[in-house]
Parts: structure tokens; C-alpha cells; sequence
């Protein structure tokens, strides 16, 4: 079985008026779509192997927090070199047809892969589930059987999803987007891969990482259908202290060790995300 490279947060959803996803709209040129790695996975482990580590390590005493050791990454080399079968976990995300349905549509001159398994219950809620970055659609793949399933609510109402997994421009197999294309941009595809594409009525959407802010777009910008939306992250930034302070708003004990933490990450945190953004690395 093919391992997701993230944990996924346990979703709780409104319950919305379903409408069964149907790949009807040929103006999207929708395509059955297969994966074949063969041409990349030979190139790309002989990299591995022409790659040479060091007998010892630089700093022996190194933490997990300051870097990766010596020893891990010898690990993971054997791990690609010796243990991975590659053409058998591509085998089972193409052979797995109950769940891991793979199509291609184009919306906006834009190649978008998505992963569609519909339940059987005819009541069942579309969702658009969107990985982060760096991930992949196999983020969920452990998921979709589970919420294509009929599962009690806390009023002890039957629920079940219709599962959407696409991949975000430029990673796995969807195109790459233009230099100026931003999420707000792949917002506003997704919305047209759930509505007009998959004729979807209403949806609710779940995100990771960068597509928790992906998703934040799409229920501010198409919130009469994006009806429900779950984040692991909030997309934006807390208050500061000063304009707390200018708001007069009193935070409790509690309140106030959040912000607190809250404001550590912000100032401490996000070093990396800002060496992104603004340097080439």
C-alpha cells in the first residue's frame, strides 16, 4: 500500500444538499488518465546512486531540529536504492479503480489531474480535498475509501463523501501554470472542476498547508457553492499587540497564551517560507 506523505486532519462537515458527481461535460476534454513513471524513476534513482555522502559526519552531534544526520539520509538512500518498488506502488495507484480513479480535464488552458471516487449513496456530499506544498494528491489516498462510506454523525445522521482530489498546477500530473498565476487562479479552476465539469450544485472543500489558503479562497470567493469548508490552518496572521492594545479588546488567561504563541510563530516561525518567497534557493 502506498504510504501518504502527510497526515491528514480528521474532517467534521456540515451536511449539504448532494449532487452525484458525473463526468458529462465533454467541453472539458475529460480523459481516463494512467500513470506511467518509466520515462523519470530509472533517471532519477541513477542520481541517487551516483550520489556520494561522506564516510563521517560534519557535526556528529548534530539535532533533528538543526539538520538532517548522516545516518538518515544513508537510510533513505538504501531505502530508494534497495527497497522501494517502484513499478508496484505505481501498479496500485493504477489498478485501485474502486478508489483511485484517475482523469485529466483542461480548464483555462490549464492540464489539471484529479483522483474522483463517487459513493454509493446518492445523498453523499461532493468534497474537494487540496494537498499542500511540498505534497501530492496521495496525501489523502488513505481517506477516500473511509469518507465514501456511510459514517453517524453526533445527531446520528448518515453521511458519506464523493471525493475530489486534484493536483495542484505544476505537481504531480497537472501542468505547470503561468509565472504570474497565483492561488487564487487555481481557486477559481477548482471551482469550475467541481461545478461545471462535475456538476456539482453545492460542495465542501479541505485543505492542507498551501491549499488550506487555496480552500479559504474558494469559500470567500465562491461561497454559494463552496458551502462548508474545513482548515487545519487559518491562512492569515493573528493581530498584533499594539493593535489589540488600540482595540481595547481584554484577552482572557487563555486567549493571551495563544497569542502569545501565536506571535513566537509568526516573528520565529515562518524564517523559511520568507526565504522562499524571497530568494532563489
Amino acid at each position: 500500500m502506498a504510504s501518504p506523505l502527510f497526515s491528514i486532519a480528521v474532517l467534521s462537515l456540515l451536511c449539504l444538499q448532494a449532487v452525484a458527481l458525473n463526468l458529462t461535460n465533454e467541453a472539458f476534454n475529460v480523459r481516463s488518465f494512467t500513470i506511467d513513471l518509466s520515462a523519470g524513476v530509472p533517471r532519477m534513482l541513477k542520481l541517487i546512486y551516483d550520489t556520494e555522502l561522506p564516510e563521517k559526519p560534519q557535526y556528529p552531534n548534530i539535532r533533528a531540529s538543526e539538520g538532517v544526520h548522516l545516518d538518515v539520509l544513508k537510510g533513505l538512500r538504501e531505502e530508494w536504492l534497495d527497497q522501494l518498488d517502484w513499478e508496484k506502488e505505481q501498479t496500485y495507484l493504477n489498478t485501485r479503480r474502486d478508489s483511485f480513479n484517475h482523469s485529466t480535464v483542461t480548464i483555462e488552458s490549464q492540464t489539471i489531474h484529479f483522483v474522483h471516487h463517487v459513493s454509493q449513496d446518492p445523498d453523499a456530499i461532493p468534497l474537494l480535498l487540496t494537498h499542500g506544498w511540498p505534497g501530492s494528491f496521495m496525501e489523502f489516498l488513505l481517506v477516500i475509501d473511509s469518507l465514501t462510506q456511510n459514517a453517524n454523525t453526533s445527531t446520528g445522521k448518515a453521511v458519506s463523501f464523493n471525493v475530489v482530489v486534484p493536483s495542484l498546477p505544476g505537481i504531480a500530473f497537472s501542468t505547470s501554470a503561468p509565472g504570474d498565476w497565483t492561488l487564487e487562479d487555481t481557486a477559481r479552476v477548482f471551482s469550475t472542476l467541481m461545478t461545471d465539469v462535475l456538476g456539482c450544485k453545492t460542495f465542501a472543500a479541505h485543505g492542507t498547508s498551501n491549499g488550506a489558503v487555496l480552500t479559504f479562497s474558494l469559500y470567500d470567493k465562491f461561497n454559494t457553492t463552496t458551502r462548508a469548508a474545513h482548515f487545519p490552518l487559518l491562512p492569515f496572521y493573528s493581530s498584533i499587540p499594539e493593535e489589540i492594545a488600540a482595540l481595547e479588546i481584554e484577552l482572557s488567561p487563555l486567549e493571551q497564551f495563544e497569542h502569545e504563541r501565536a506571535m513566537d510563530w509568526t516573528f520565529n516561525g515562518t524564517s523559511h517560507s520568507s526565504v522562499q518567497i524571497l530568494r532563489v534557493s
